[in-house]
């Protein structure tokens, strides 16, 4: 195989050990561009026998990822960043996946594991990070680059093909910190790449969520710019990126004092319903909502959809979110709701389900012991239950 392997790196010396460890089979040259790493990550690197070389850090990691394509001599590029491994299935078929002539690239599944020891709770994507080391791909982005060009793009017009592959990249995410400092210096990235290339929506919600953990209220003027972006996309089939369902959950939770948005909640429903029907955080987001405003039918629907997707694994793990959800969460705000409707019986039903459970095994037994109190009383007195999901 003639593959070339990069990385771009700083301060990376916890992981990068791993990272290189998990490509050592393949054969390929490993390219590690450092942007100006103070311990030792380099060391590490060249010890485990990758071509290390620095570069200035200017603000912008698509010009330093384009500065490690520069390095490489594979006809084909792995794109693997310090803090994953390449998972070893799959990676036996990898000489045959280079040798197809007409394919230009191949999208991999990406996890991210938010727990060391949790692996029911991965976020899970398809990128492309196989393709073919070539002039004309190369990125741009100040903060999580894309292809200048994109590969679709690139392979109609060269009557190519862009596949997916067995193989499995796992970023481990519990090892970067979410600090200030890191959320400022994302900021700042994120104002400048706005800058650059203007009403980029993705970019945009980004910016806004990290302007509000910041504490800075211009977080929801940005995301009022981004809700407006969005609306002119209504008539879409999918969502312009899905990053419109982080906004969507904003949307559903902020208080109406702070919200700029002129979206109405029937058309943040509406479309988060149409785009995001499998993402449980966004049906979770609109399960509260509805409960709030006391549409209990509706946040039964809900309830019940996350409890089937949970079930079934049929939901969409684009998204990290916690998996519970789905479960007895669900379960619980569900019996609340069959409560307020008055429906004893599908309460009884739900709060029984509980009984099983180590952490909701209590409020399972008062729910039921509730149920019975209920049908002593008058069929209407169900403020017992009235707490929101």
């Amino acid at each position: 195989m003639s593959l070339s392997v990069c990385l771009l790196t700083r301060n990376s010396e916890r992981s990068i050990e791993r990272a290189v460890r998990s490509v050592a089979g393949l054969g390929a040259e490993v390219i590690v561009t450092d942007t100006g790493s103070t311990d030792g990550t380099m060391d590490a690197a060249q010890a485990l026998g990758a071509k290390v070389h620095r570069v200035p850090w200017q603000d912008d990691f698509g010009a330093a990822q384009n500065q490690a394509l520069e390095q490489a001599t594979g006809a084909w590029v792995f794109w693997l960043n310090p803090d994953e491994e390449l998972l070893p299935r799959g990676c036996e078929q990898l000489a045959h996946l280079l040798a197809r002539p007409e394919t230009l690239a191949y999208v991999v599944r990406v996890q991210e594991l938010t727990a060391a020891a949790q692996t029911d709770r991965i976020a899970e994507s398809l990128l492309p990070r196989l393709f073919r080391r070539r002039p004309d791909v190369r990125f741009i982005g100040r903060l999580h680059p894309q292809f200048a060009v994109p590969l679709e793009e690139l392979a109609h017009r060269e009557t190519m093909q862009i596949y997916q592959a067995d193989l499995c990249v796992r970023r481990h995410a519990y090892l970067s910190v979410l600090t200030p400092d890191k959320v400022r210096w994302a900021t700042h990235l994120l104002e400048l790449e706005l800058q650059d290339r203007p009403g980029q929506l993705h970019y945009l919600i980004e910016l806004g969520r990290n302007l509000l953990l910041l504490n800075d209220p211009r977080g929801h003027v940005v995301l009022a710019e981004a809700t407006e972006l969005v609306a002119r996309a209504a008539q879409s089939p999918s969502a312009p990126t899905p990053t419109v369902g982080l906004l969507f959950e904003y949307l559903l939770t902020v208080s109406a004092d702070q919200c700029r948005s002129t979206m109405s909640f029937a058309q943040i429903n509406e479309l988060a319903r149409r785009w995001f029907a499998k993402s449980p955080p966004v049906l979770w987001a609109l399960a509260k909502r509805a409960f709030q405003a006391e549409a209990f039918q509706q946040a039964v629907g809900l309830l019940e959809t996350l409890v089937h997707l949970g079930r079934t694994g049929d939901y969409d793990r684009s998204a990290q979110f916690d998996t519970a959800i789905m479960a007895e969460p669900a379960l619980l705000n569900l019996s609340k709701c069959f409560v307020r409707l008055a429906d004893l019986e599908r309460a009884e039903r739900c709060f029984a389900q509980l009984l099983d459970s180590p952490s909701y095994n209590g409020e399972g037994r008062a729910g039921l012991a509730m149920v019975q109190a209920l049908r002593l009383r008058a069929p209407t007195d169900s403020t017992a239950a009235s707490k929101d999901v």
